[in-house]
Parts: C-alpha cells; sequence; structure tokens
C-alpha cells in the first residue's frame, strides 16, 4: 500500500545545530578532534550495522571487527540484491521504496514520514538505491556551508546567503536523482523558513540548447550549478554573445573539471568557480579550497584507495577505485563499499593551512558530442544528456555511444547483454527522438561491432567519445 505523502523530511533542530557545531570545532583541529569525532563514529556505525542490519550481522559475525581493514568490500550490485537485509530501519525494503520512486511527482517527499530517497544514474552497471536520514541530511548541510561554501571565512562568504540571490540548477530530470532531490529538499526548506527566500529552479539538461539559454536568460540568476561540460558549454555561447548572465560564482561537480573548462568558464563569466567532489554514496565528500586543493572531509567519511584487487595503494599514487565508509548514515551503512572513482593522496599540507587531507580525483573523461544538422551546422550534445536518455529509455547502463562522424553515432553494447537487438532498438529509438528535438534527425544512430572500451591506463569506461 502507497505510503501517506509527507511534503518533507522533517528538520531536527536539535541534532542539526549539534552536527553544525561538531563540524565546525574538527575544522580547528582535524587531526585531532576531527580523528576523535571519526573514532567514534565508526564505532557506532558498525555497532548499529552489526545490531539492525541482518546484511551485516552476516558479514561482522557477533562482534564488529577490531579494525574496519577486517571486513570484506562490498560493491553496489550486492547492495542492491541484498536490499530488503541491508538497512537498520526494516520498513525498508525493495517493493515499498520502488513504489515511491515510481511516481516522479514525489522528488523531495519524505519517505516512511521521515526518509529523502535518491538514485544513482548506474555508471558503474548498477542503478543505486540511496535512502538518506535525518543525520546523514544534517551532515551534508553542515558540511556544505562550512566547508564547501566556506561560511566563516568571512563576509564575501555569508553574502552568498543575503537577499538578491537566486540559484539555477542545471542538471538531469525525469528521476529521483540525488542531484535533484537534494536541490529540491533545499528549496522546500527556504521557502518554508523564509517564503520571501532567494528563488531556486531546476532547469533541465535534456532540452536543447537554445530553449536551456532562453529559460536561463529569462530567470537571470545569480549562481548557476550544473556540470563541468554544461556550464563550459553555457561559457561559450556568452563568449559567442549568445548568452548573458550576470553571475556571481558558480557551482561545479559531478564531473571531472579540467584547467581549460576553468579558465573558459571564469573567463566568460567572471564569476568564481566552486568545485566540488560528491557522490550519491556521501554527498559531500571533499570540497575545493581558494587554493585550487581538494580536500577530504575525512571526520564524515573513511576513503581507502585501493588497486584491482582491493589491496591498499600507498600515498601519492592514483587508485583503481575507493572504498567508502559512511560515517553518517546509520540507517543504510555503507561499509567499505566501491566506488568507481581514481584517488590519490596528495602529500605534504595545501598552501590554504587547511589540516584535512588533500586529494586528487580521476573519474571518467565522458566528452561533449559535437554533430551536424542537415545544414551543416554544430550542435553541441553533453554527455549527461545522452547518458540520461540511454539509462532512462532503454535501461541500459553499460555501453559507449561514439560519434564516428558529425551525422553518425555507433552505439557499444557490452558483450553478451542478452536480447543485445532489442535493447538496442529500445536505445536508438530514445536517441532518434532525443536528436529529433535538438534538430538532429539527420544523425543516424548504427551498432557498435565491438564493446565498450576501456580507457588503456585507468581501466575507466567513457560513456560518450568522439571518434
Amino acid at each position: 500500500m502507497r505510503d501517506a505523502p509527507q511534503a518533507l523530511p522533517p528538520m531536527n533542530p536539535w541534532l542539526w545545530s549539534q552536527t553544525l557545531g561538531e563540524s565546525f570545532a574538527a575544522g580547528f583541529d582535524p587531526q585531532g578532534i576531527g580523528r576523535i569525532q571519526r573514532q567514534a563514529r565508526l564505532r557506532r556505525l558498525l555497532e548499529a550495522a552489526a545490531e539492525g542490519s541482518p546484511f551485516y550481522r552476516r558479514r561482522l559475525g557477533r562482534h564488529t571487527p577490531p579494525a574496519l581493514a577486517d571486513l570484506a568490500p562490498v560493491g553496489k550490485a550486492e547492495l542492491m540484491q541484498h536490499f530488503d537485509d541491508w538497512a537498520t530501519d526494516r520498513r525498508i525494503t525493495r517493493a515499498a521504496v520502488d513504489d515511491f520512486l515510481a511516481d516522479p511527482s514525489r522528488l523531495g517527499d519524505a519517505w516512511l514520514g521521515r526518509y529523502l530517497v535518491w538514485t544513482s544514474s548506474g555508471t558503474s552497471g548498477e542503478p543505486g538505491i540511496f535512502v538518506q536520514d535525518e543525520a546523514s541530511l544534517a551532515v551534508f548541510d553542515a558540511l556544505d556551508l562550512l566547508r564547501f561554501h566556506g561560511l566563516g571565512l568571512g563576509a564575501a562568504a555569508w553574502s552568498m546567503l543575503l537577499p538578491g540571490q537566486r540559484y539555477a540548477f542545471v542538471a538531469a530530470t525525469g528521476g529521483h536523482f540525488a542531484g535533484v532531490a537534494s536541490f529540491e529538499r533545499l528549496r522546500r526548506i527556504g521557502a518554508s523558513l523564509n517564503p520571501l527566500g532567494a528563488p531556486m529552479q531546476v532547469f533541465s539538461v535534456l532540452q536543447p540548447l537554445p530553449e536551456l539559454m532562453r529559460a536561463l536568460q529569462a530567470f537571470a540568476p545569480t549562481v548557476l550549478i550544473s556540470y563541468p561540460s554544461c556550464a563550459d558549454l553555457l561559457a561559450q555561447a556568452a563568449a559567442d554573445g549568445r548568452l548573458s548572465l550576470r553571475l556571481r560564482e558558480i557551482w561545479v561537480g559531478g564531473e571531472q573539471l579540467s584547467p581549460e573548462q576553468r579558465q573558459r568558464i571564469a573567463t566568460a563569466f567572471g564569476a568564481r568557480i566552486r568545485n566540488n567532489y560528491g557522490a550519491s554514496e556521501f554527498f559531500t565528500m571533499a570540497w575545493e579550497c581558494a587554493h585550487g586543493g581538494m580536500h577530504l572531509n575525512d571526520d564524515w567519511l573513511i576513503a581507502e584507495p585501493v588497486d584491482a584487487d582491493d589491496r591498499p595503494v600507498p600515498p601519492g599514487e592514483c587508485s583503481h577505485s575507493v572504498l567508502l565508509t559512511n560515517l553518517a548514515n546509520r540507517t543504510q551503512p555503507l561499509l567499505r563499499y566501491r566506488l568507481g572513482d581514481s584517488l590519490r593522496f596528495v602529500p605534504g599540507r595545501c598552501a590554504c593551512g587547511s589540516g584535512f587531507p588533500l586529494i586528487e580525483v580521476q573519474g571518467r573523461a565522458d566528452e561533449t558530442l559535437v554533430l551536424h544538422d542537415s545544414f551543416g551546422q554544430e550542435v553541441r550534445l553533453l554527455p549527461l544528456a545522452l547518458m540520461t536518455v540511454i539509462e532512462e529509455g532503454a535501461q541500459l547502463t553499460q555501453f559507449q555511444l561514439v560519434a564516428t562522424s558529425p551525422q553518425r553515432l555507433e552505439l557499444r553494447l557490452e558483450a553478451g547483454l542478452p536480447d543485445a537487438a532489442v535493447a538496442f532498438e529500445r536505445a536508438r529509438k530514445a536517441l532518434s527522438a532525443f536528436l529529433a528535438q535538438h534538430g538532429l534527425g539527420n544523425v543516424r544512430v548504427q551498432r557498435g561491432n565491438v564493446p565498450p572500451q576501456t580507457h588503456a591506463r585507468s581501466g575507466k569506461l567513457s560513456r560518450c567519445l568522439r571518434a
């Protein structure tokens, strides 16, 4: 039976203020207070998992392990397979959450009266469903305010909360994705606390670029939030005189931000760029300081860089993947969970003076595809938009879309895919409809003769490429 709708996950003022205070204190002494907090949080997490999660109880045994490293790593596919045994709240089942997620109008609603639910895109081969409890949401809020936004560091940082700000989030829409679900929650919180608060609006990355630019122009944001590839595309339009936005800041994440993209975006808009590193599994993993260093929030999470066999790699070396332990969420525990990103701990201390670890992250390198319409005019398509069309329209996660010419796309499917011909036809129809909306009805989609090719050095899969 469908649960009664709740307009907004409730906020616990005591929990929120306590989390804010703990995160603020750790910022002054991350290697002292921060490490003590981390040890206590890990102990409580292991106890909660052993007591309340049948899945982890089987893995942990009667007693929690003396060290986190004694626990075998786990992947997304395994957790999704054992979803009903995973959470410590035994009301959380796959059937119940699927019923909730099937209704797009419930985006940002409180599930079971207390949880925010979002999904991952499935870039690692398996879509994920993640249930965020009150403690997790309070941590994400605190880390965003104190570290990503740098509040407490001066009037310039606090100015982002003053009247007159207008926030535009250009993102993938049509599902309960982490970004739009989190943004919708914050929009509702802002409206409930202050009806005259800053306007916040989501814009779909799936719409044609001219329509997107007209909508942004009409909204006139002061803060643009999006992916680096999208911000870069809008910056090129601004440089060409096709878009005029008076932005104060640009927040980017979800993709690798290259130095060339940063330069083009900053030059075109004359605004400060704030970069961050996060995932559906932990929304605010690291933030970029004013010196360009990416700092890990290691008082609220544990990140273990490992090789292809889950063995630790030494500081200074790039990992094959990273094992994530989320210290905030004790409702849906994540212990040594495999993330597909390559991470490197940078030796030494950042020039900004922060004691939080300095990291470098290498994600997938998906490319903006440049195609030609029937008149020979260039049309640029964002990788996130193309990947969303295929994922949602054909239920595919492991694929590679290659622009073999300005008017031809090749879709490569994983070897051994059941009903590959049917899956390709679904993807072709979804892509063709999307291309037609962008004036690219002349572009043909063909099936590739080879499976998706991973990067020779990193082993990562880029899903949108230019041949």
